[in-house]
């Protein structure tokens, strides 16, 4: 059962969607907020797994509730405005939902906050172990322990070399890392864990949610507003920056002089 907070200042929206969520047998709306005060106060008390948010708030925004929970529950936005997409996942949204919600679009975000809820609960610590290990590259054993990561994943050890990571992102106290040419892993580690140990250059923390391997970095499809797109390799989707993760980029990128801006 996933435990679910509403937040929106217009009640007739809440109603709205906890109507709508009643479709899923496994979710159980728990609270129902309609300020950012509010919603600190009763997340705090009743830990929820999910929190539907709206970005606009009657005092402040969806985005300042999110960086004052300590642990920060699965997120889901729910707004009328499309511009705060690339915000909402930059602090590691689950999902970014239009108003009117579409019940078949709120069934895709479902499906995705039950993997997550699956993903996490099948997570475990980073760090040594005796188990079996999943080696990604035959040579993983023979590089220093510095040029290579391990990982601890549903009692197995999982190694291969730092050049293989093309990307980290946060989700909630969780980390899913992203290996070139394999599965990505969720581990219970947070990401300025992994900061504090991966070499800079060629990893660089370009958001709150966000360690990108420039060396794996294929193309940047700059757009307008300061905004750009990632590619990172043919088997992970691109992905797309905000402004402020933009210009940090673009000034690692000519700081090390990885392609012309």
């Amino acid at each position: 059962m996933l435990r679910v907070m509403l937040v929106d200042d217009e009640p007739p929206a809440r109603r709205g969607l906890r109507r709508l969520l009643q479709a899923h047998a496994d979710i159980e709306v728990v609270a129902e907020a309609g300020t950012v005060s509010e919603a600190q106060a009763l997340a705090g008390a009743l830990h929820p797994d999910v929190i539907f948010l709206d970005v606009e708030l009657a005092d402040g925004g969806g985005f300042d509730l999110v960086a004052q929970l300590l642990p920060v529950p699965a997120i889901v936005f729910v707004t009328a405005h499309d511009l705060y997409a690339v915000k909402a996942f930059d602090v590691a949204a689950i999902d970014f939902l239009l108003k009117p919600v579409d019940p078949e679009r709120l069934a895709v975000a479902v499906e995705r906050l039950r993997r997550n809820r699956h993903d996490m609960a099948h997570a475990v610590f980073a760090g040594g172990g005796e188990q079996d290990d999943v080696e990604l590259s035959g040579d993983s054993r023979s590089l220093d322990a510095q040029q290579r990561i391990h990982l601890r994943i549903d009692g197995k050890s999982v190694i291969a070399p730092l050049g293989m990571i093309a990307m980290l992102a946060a989700e909630a106290d969780f980390t899913r890392v992203f290996i070139s040419g394999a599965r990505d892993y969720l581990v219970c580690r947070l990401l300025r864990h992994f900061e504090a140990q991966l070499p800079t250059p060629p990893f660089v923390r370009v958001s709150r949610s966000l360690i990108v391997n420039l060396n794996q970095l294929q193309r940047v499809e700059w757009q307008e507003a300061g905004r750009c797109n990632l590619s990172l390799g043919s088997d992970l989707e691109p992905v797309a920056l905000g402004r402020v993760a933009a210009r940090r980029l673009r000034q690692c990128l000519a700081s090390h002089r990885l392609i012309n801006v």
